[in-house]
């Protein structure tokens, strides 16, 4: 009898992890990880930016093959760097909330330090628009009841991803990281990348060049969704 007990325990405490981990779960908040695979459609998705070294040289390439990507940025880099985020709006990408601080414990946050965690960054960012910011990405894609409510308190939209590039890793090379995307490319894909990584323009650069090779059109995600970037 014991043994069944403790077998149940593992098996929803498994349960409650892998819910909080996946972001792809839906079970505490309802999150768009892709779109519909009815057309060859690819968005390019970076996190954890503005970098004063990486993200120019990434807007470079974005501008050199005329592509449009989604920026989620955090808050307090916003601050710190606001020529950079200006330049991201101007040349036509999407930005969103990726919270103000990014830290490690974020998940682990209050209810009303989470909220402040998102607020904030919102704040920041729509410094910089004429229009309300709509949609959020979770620090590390995890998610929790607090942040599910907080999120639907704020009216905003969670977006994931389906491809997560790995680019973080130090033990891995760029051409390395450009093979893992392309293996799990799919029609109605979002990518997760970070503009914050070394090398991460000339990742950009092989990336975008291999999935325009095999048909793909890189769309920005408005247009994969069918959501519109900003609230009016």
């Amino acid at each position: 009898m014991y043994w069944l007990i403790s077998i149940g325990i593992i098996a929803v405490s498994l349960f409650l992890v892998w819910a909080s981990a996946d972001i792809g779960s839906n079970i505490y908040l309802k999150t768009i990880c892709k779109g519909t695979m009815d057309k060859k459609f690819v968005v390019l998705t970076f996190d954890d930016g503005p970098d004063p070294d990486m993200t120019p040289l990434v807007l470079n390439v974005l501008k050199e093959y005329n592509v449009k990507a989604t920026f989620f940025l955090v808050g307090c880099k916003v601050d710190k760097y606001p020529e950079i985020v200006k330049r991201i709006i101007a040349e036509g990408h999407s930005v969103g909330n990726h919270t103000y601080s990014h830290q490690w414990n974020f998940p682990l946050g209050s209810m009303s330090e989470t909220y402040k965690e998102v607020l904030k960054c919102n704040e920041s960012l729509e410094l910089h628009l004429s229009q309300r910011i709509k949609w959020f990405r979770p620090p590390f894609g995890v998610t929790n009841p607090i942040i599910g409510k907080v999120v639907k308190a704020m009216n905003l939209i969670a977006i994931g991803w389906s491809i997560r590039s790995l680019d973080t890793r130090s033990d891995r090379s760029r051409e390395r990281v450009c093979e893992n995307i392309i293996r799990k490319l799919h029609p109605g894909a979002i990518v997760l990348l970070h503009d914050r990584c070394k090398q991460a323009d000339g990742l950009l650069r092989n990336l975008i060049q291999s999935v325009l090779g095999l048909g793909y059109t890189i769309v920005p995600l408005d247009k994969l969704i069918g959501e519109d970037d900003y609230e009016k």
